[in-house]
């Protein structure tokens, strides 16, 4: 939690020094959506729209607002549309699988962090969210795969450790 209030302080004042800064705002998203910061992530969705609606990242901005309120399929729909601007947007595929584990589509939700780790096989997210989906399907053995991969990719997060138990 402490590197997340780091990060954000950091995010915080490079968007002070470039307001108009889109590149990574994404990731700032990810960390305010992590600590409930409503107000905050929703100012932050306004200032990308209105720089720059036709960037990827102002999409996952915005998806990851709607996902904060509950408004699940409205954000699958902000993350489809970051992939129409971005086929190879890794960040949109992760969030998007994440979307569809919240709406119980679980097939839907291993096609979108499959091709998040076609991407990028380093993105222990989407390893971790294919865990988590055969793990709902009752598959222990797949899920275990999966849930190795992160592991092996984060050996010092406890959550990692905490889903192979």
């Amino acid at each position: 939690l402490r590197d997340f209030e780091e990060a954000q302080q950091r995010f915080e004042e490079l968007l002070a020094e470039d307001p108009y800064r889109l590149d990574g705002v994404d990731t700032y998203s990810n960390i305010l959506y992590v600590r409930e910061e409503k107000r905050k992530l929703s100012a932050l969705a306004h200032s990308c729209v209105s720089t720059d609606k036709y960037r990827p990242e102002a999409c996952c901005v915005v998806g990851n607002y709607y996902s904060l309120k509950g408004a699940h399929e409205k954000a699958v729909l902000y993350f489809r549309r970051a992939l129409k601007l971005d086929a190879n947007f890794l960040s949109a595929w992760t969030l998007m699988g994440h979307e569809y584990v919240e709406l119980k589509n679980t097939a839907a939700a291993v096609d979108a962090y499959r091709r998040a780790v076609e991407i990028d096989a380093k993105d222990y997210r989407a390893w971790y969210g294919l865990g988590q989906t055969y793990e709902i399907l009752a598959m222990p053995f797949y899920a275990l795969f999966y849930y190795r991969k992160a592991t092996a990719l984060r050996p010092y997060d406890s959550r990692m450790w905490c889903a192979m138990a």
